[in-house]
C-alpha cells in the first residue's frame, strides 16, 4: 500500500480515513461563491481528494442572517448525503434566548455531530456564560462535540472541561495551548485548520508524542480541502499519526454517539 505521501503525489485520492471537521455549507454575502449551494460540486471534490466525510456549519456562523435557515442549509445537504455530510448545529451569542430550542430542533433534523459557535460581531462569551450551560447541558446528554473559533478564556474552558466530562470541546482553529491542555483533559481536542506556521503540526505532534487529540480541517467549503490536508501530508511524522488526524480521531468521537451504528463508510474505520 502507498504512502499517503506518495498516494498525494501520484494525484490519487486519499486510501485512508479522511474526514474534514472543520467546514461551512451555504451562501457567504461577503465573497464570490457562486455554486456555494452546489450539493454536486462539494461531492465531487471530496472525491477528489479521497474525503469520506465532513462535518460542516453555517456560513456566516452566527453573525448574519437567518440562523434556522442558515441551519436548514446545512442540515439539507446533510439529509441528501447522509454517510458523507454530518452537520454542526450553529448557535450564537446574538441569539441567547432561542439557542437551546434551536440545538433541539436540528437534533431532531437528523445526525448531529454537535454545536458550532463564532466570534465575529457577536456579544463576548465564554464557556461560563449563563446562556452556554443549557447548550453544554444537551451535548453532555449526547455526547456530541462542541466547536468554537477559537477559546478566549482557558480558565473557562478548564472549567467547563471538568464539568462537562461528556462533551468534547474542541477549538477550530490550530492551537498548541489547546493540544497542551488535552494532556490533561481527555475530552479536550484541536483542530488543525489554518496550522499555517513552518512544520507547525509535525512539530506538536513531536513535542507532544502523541496525534489523538488533533482533527484535520479546511475550513471546506469556503477554501478548499487541500487547505487542510496538506499540512498533515507533508509532515515527517508516522503514518499513523497522520491517519489518527486524517480521519481515525474523528471516528473515535462519532463511535461515542448514539448514531454511529448507522453509519457507512466505504473505507475501513480502524
Amino acid at each position: 500500500m502507498k504512502s499517503i505521501y506518495d498516494t498525494v503525489m501520484a494525484g490519487e485520492p486519499l486510501a485512508v480515513p479522511f474526514i474534514d471537521v472543520h467546514g461551512h455549507f451555504g451562501p457567504w454575502p461577503e465573497t464570490v461563491i457562486p455554486y456555494a449551494m452546489d450539493y454536486s460540486r462539494a461531492i465531487a471534490e471530496m472525491d477528489r481528494y479521497g474525503c469520506d466525510m465532513a462535518w460542516p456549519s453555517a456560513s456566516n456562523p452566527g453573525y448574519s442572517g437567518d440562523l434556522s435557515m442558515k441551519n436548514d442549509y446545512v442540515f439539507d445537504f446533510a439529509a441528501k448525503h447522509p454517510d458523507r455530510i454530518v452537520p454542526y448545529c450553529t448557535l450564537s451569542a446574538l441569539t441567547p434566548d432561542r439557542n437551546e430550542s434551536e440545538l433541539r430542533r436540528c437534533l431532531l433534523r437528523g445526525r448531529c455531530i454537535g454545536v458550532k459557535m463564532h466570534r465575529y460581531q457577536q456579544p463576548p462569551y465564554t464557556m461560563r456564560s449563563d446562556f452556554m450551560q443549557p447548550i453544554l447541558e444537551i451535548l453532555a446528554e449526547h455526547r456530541l462535540v462542541y466547536l468554537n473559533h477559537g477559546f478566549v478564556s482557558v480558565d473557562d474552558l478548564q472549567w467547563a472541561a471538568r464539568k462537562y466530562p461528556d462533551v468534547v470541546f474542541m477549538s477550530g482553529h490550530f492551537d498548541p495551548t489547546i493540544i497542551r491542555l488535552a494532556g490533561e483533559y481527555s475530552n479536550l481536542r484541536d483542530c488543525t485548520c489554518a496550522a499555517m506556521g513552518y512544520k507547525a503540526v509535525e512539530n506538536e505532534v513531536r513535542r507532544a508524542g502523541r496525534s489523538d487529540t488533533m482533527l484535520v480541517g479546511s475550513d471546506f467549503s469556503l477554501f478548499k480541502l487541500s487547505f487542510g490536508v496538506g499540512m498533515i501530508v507533508f509532515a515527517d511524522i508516522p503514518e499513523q499519526d497522520k491517519q489518527n488526524i486524517l480521519g481515525l480521531n474523528a471516528i473515535r468521537l462519532m463511535q461515542r454517539t448514539r448514531w454511529f451504528g448507522e453509519v457507512k463508510m466505504a473505507k475501513k474505520m480502524g
